[in-house]
């Protein structure tokens, strides 16, 4: 059968690979026995070793924010146990290979850049070298042959984490691209048919216009103006269309940094703050002191942050309350951004996140799906609670 050919390809080029990776590292049966025989070396001081772990990630804020959750930390303390066990174990074959690609997985998962794992490995190496130092004092060529060994099968590890997480990273942006595309494709059907009111509109008020400068000296100067006004208007809405339609299109490719989203809010409010007393709007602005460092593009956060001040403030003309406030519940980050705008009815809430919904006069419906559109790449959700006229 075709499909049972394929799934045994598939497993013969895996197979292959990984002896391709093993022979390009001069892996022999000889290294896998020096390994085998460095399990007893390791196996009394692995919780130590798990413990420098701890306190090396705890060293680093970037790291420290991923062990803010008990339960998260337990279970990573628990695997690096298993991953150095399973590191003297021998059989380095298809099943060691599928495990070490998991930990690249895991790593794209929780937002653990390669950065911060490749270090980890450099970790292991200086703790485990003066291991076979100490056990091989009096065999210098054996404790050699154990150390480069043990630097194979690292590397072989290292390569496996790293292949992994850029075939996670690749095929997710495989599938938010072939999402945009289709997304785009709507948004063209609908650009078009939003353009055509407004074009309606100036085709009528030129031609009313052709017919006032028909009239020569008695045309009606003051009604002349207004058309000329109202042209503009259509023209200004129509412009605005296209704008937003365009970063919305062209929504660039992101950034990831692990980065302090109170940080990046910090730097907004500073630059807006004279925006709001224009508006007559109070500002307050509540950061948890415990907000661990996240996988973040910090323009692109800027970019929903100025999108949801500007809905704002247009729905509170005459001024009114604006907060931002930051915490971490059930291990997740929750930003929350409130005003006291006239408020959106329920029948809207779920929909105000589509392209091209407003309920205000002359908007384009874009600013908030962009909104969406980010938070999605982020890997967030996004919630409105609202009451009108509270």
């Amino acid at each position: 059968m075709p499909a049972k050919k394929d799934n045994t390809e598939t497993t013969i080029d895996h197979h292959d690979d990984l002896q391709t990776r093993l022979s390009f590292l001069q892996f022999s049966q000889q290294d896998e026995e020096h390994l085998k025989a460095l399990s007893e070396v390791f196996a009394p001081h692995i919780p130590d070793i798990v413990h420098s772990f701890y306190q090396h990630l705890q060293g680093f804020e970037a790291t420290a924010s991923l062990l803010t959750d008990e339960l998260i930390t337990a279970r990573l303390l628990d695997a690096q146990r298993h991953y150095l066990e399973r590191l003297t174990e021998g059989n380095y074959d298809q099943q060691y290979a599928a495990e070490r690609s998991q930990i690249g997985h895991t790593h794209n998962r929780i937002g653990l850049a390669p950065k911060w794992y490749i270090g980890t490995y450099n970790l292991y190496i200086h703790l485990l070298i003066p291991l076979i130092c100490q056990a091989y004092h009096d065999e210098p060529e054996r404790a050699q042959n154990a150390i480069l060994a043990l630097m194979k099968v690292l590397m072989l590890d290292m390569q496996l984490a790293i292949d992994a997480y850029i075939e996670r990273q690749q095929l997710e942006a495989q599938i938010i691209q072939s999402e945009r595309f289709a997304a785009i494709g709507q948004l063209a059907a609908r650009v078009a048919h939003e353009l055509r009111n407004p074009l309606s509109s100036v085709e009528l008020n030129l031609d009313l216009l052709a017919d006032e400068v028909a009239d020569g000296p008695e045309m009606d100067v003051a009604e002349a103006n207004d058309l000329l006004k109202s042209i503009h208007n259509e023209v200004e809405r129509l412009a605005n269309i296209v704008s937003e339609y365009l970063v919305f299109a062209r929504l660039p490719r992101f950034e990831f940094e692990h980065e302090s989203l109170n940080t990046i809010i910090q730097t907004f409010c500073d630059f807006i703050e004279p925006q709001l007393e224009q508006a007559q709007i109070m500002f307050s602005i509540e950061l948890a002191a415990n907000l661990p460092f996240t996988l973040l593009d910090a323009e692109q956060i800027q970019c929903v942050l100025h999108n949801l001040l500007k809905n704002a403030i247009e729905a509170m003309p005459s001024g009114g309350e604006f907060s931002i406030r930051t915490s971490v519940e059930s291990s997740r980050i929750v930003l929350r951004i409130s005003d006291t705008g006239v408020g959106i009815p329920s029948r809207d809430q779920k929909r105000i996140f589509d392209p091209f919904f407003t309920t205000r006069k002359g908007g384009t419906g874009l600013g908030l799906s962009l909104v969406g559109e980010i938070i999605k790449h982020h890997q967030g959700t996004i919630l409105c609670q609202s009451v009108v006229n509270q």
